[in-house]
């Protein structure tokens, strides 16, 4: 007999982009094309690997977008397994989350070993809890998102696994939440194929998710890639979905194909602006620009999202560069769904001391540190702030502060920036997370 199934990941739901509702709009809709191409082809059942909500507290219409897809497949009598990813799981301290009520009202088996003092335990889905589920005479088996801590239970997870009891049990899928060392270069700590290899024995399909580029790796790892683009830097890959077939004899002929999901187009535009002497010299060149790249950015049905990346060195008065005026140019050239973006990551061509008449070190220092912060993009919004964090720095240096304690003072600085930055997502996601 040969069985089917859909392995989904990092779908987002109540992700609300760049403040759209447009974008919010996607990411539902993203969900119920995969449940309706699981209908379609009348797969046996289907496993999200985490992050089926973007953060762990969702609002009415996330839910209705989640309940919306999950009850299509509940009446096509096709069974949901999940497991928790880093951004649903329960906060700290909540012992209940939104997938725990999913899980409670049918929608969803989800699974989760129970960790304790002498190791983890992989109990049978009773309808209520359990790390594995049988379908079928396929075994799914769930670990949640534990971060840096899935190193440390892998051996025991895989002595566990060989443990159990084996009734008719052809094929074993092991669900994870986590990311593979070396597939993205800026994230660090992923797990090693070394280090599953202890599985390979006992499992025959590791279904990941977390990290947002689709990937596969030895015909034994798949990992499909979110549904929808999280953020900008993601936009040359193309997510979805592993759709699986596992045959007989023994259910040993796995067949797994890459179906990309279709989803709004993202563009990013590099524009350099170093040769140009005034404002409007380079507005007009700009606008020349876009208007050559009209038809391109128009070849699909759902508008693009479009970013103006603006890169070089800035050869007039830096004040004069108006990013209002640039974004308003474009939306008038282009009219998408969704406002177009700006990034500047210009740099103005020298220094200029800031004049404080009467002013004092102190608060020359801090004008300069405040110079130096609105020149980066990614913090000219936060400029003062950041230049009164740089000014308290330089004090701690002076006077001997530990540099681990420095450390931490400017990462809780970025954490509680993190949620008002103009893109908090791109980097967070591509973390991951």
């Amino acid at each position: 007999m040969t069985v089917t199934f859909l392995h989904i990941a990092d779908i987002h739901l109540g992700f609300q982009q760049y403040g759209s509702a447009t974008r919010f709009d996607d990411f539902g809709r993203s969900f119920i094309k995969a449940a309706e191409y699981a209908i379609e082809r009348e797969v046996d059942f289907v496993i999200i690997a985490g992050d089926l909500f973007h953060k762990a507290t969702i609002d009415p219409s996330t839910l209705l977008q989640a309940v919306g897809a999950l009850d299509k497949l509940r009446k096509a009598d096709i069974q949901v397994v999940a497991i928790a990813g880093n951004h649903d799981r329960a906060r700290y301290k909540d012992t209940f989350s939104w997938l725990d009520f999913l899980s409670e009202r049918g929608y969803l088996a989800l699974l989760s070993p129970v960790f304790g003092e002498d190791g983890i335990e992989l109990s049978p889905w009773d309808g209520y809890d359990g790390a594995y589920i049988d379908i079928e005479g396929v075994r799914v088996i769930g670990v949640p998102y534990l971060g840096s801590g899935i190193h440390a239970i892998l051996d025991d997870l895989s002595v566990e696994i060989s443990r159990l009891p084996d009734p008719a049990i052809t094929f074993t899928i092991l669900l994870l939440h986590a990311g593979i060392s070396g597939e993205m270069p800026r994230i660090t700590g992923g797990l090693t194929q070394n280090e599953l290899a202890d599985l390979k024995g006992d499992v025959n399909y590791i279904a990941l998710g977390h990290l947002h580029k689709p990937f596969d790796r030895d015909d034994w790892i798949y990992n499909p890639g979110s549904l929808e683009i999280c953020g900008m830097d993601e936009r040359r890959w193309r997510g979805g979905y592993y759709h699986v077939s596992v045959g007989d004899p023994d259910h040993s002929n796995l067949w797994a194909r890459h179906i990309r999901h279709p989803h709004r187009s993202f563009y990013r535009l590099d524009f350099a602006v170093d040769e140009y002497k005034q404002f409007d010299e380079l507005l007009g060149s700009l606008r020349s620009q876009l208007e050559l790249e009209t038809e391109s950015f128009k070849s699909s049905d759902l508008s693009p999202v479009i970013e103006i990346s603006l890169t070089g060195v800035i050869d007039f008065d830096y004040a004069d560069l108006d990013i209002d005026r640039i974004r308003q140019t474009a939306d008038e050239i282009l009219s998408p769904s969704i406002p177009p973006r700006v990034r500047n990551v210009t740099r103005p061509l020298g220094f200029d001391m800031p004049h404080i008449e009467h002013g004092s070190r102190r608060e020359l220092e801090k004008a300069i540190f405040k110079e130096l912060a609105m020149r980066d993009g990614r913090f000219d919004r936060h400029a003062d702030q950041l230049s009164s964090l740089m000014s308290e720095i330089k004090k701690e240096v002076l006077t001997g502060s530990p540099p681990e304690l420095i450390i931490a003072r400017v990462q809780k600085w970025l954490v509680e920036l993190e949620d008002t930055v103009k893109d908090p997502v791109e980097d967070a996601v591509t973390e991951e997370e």
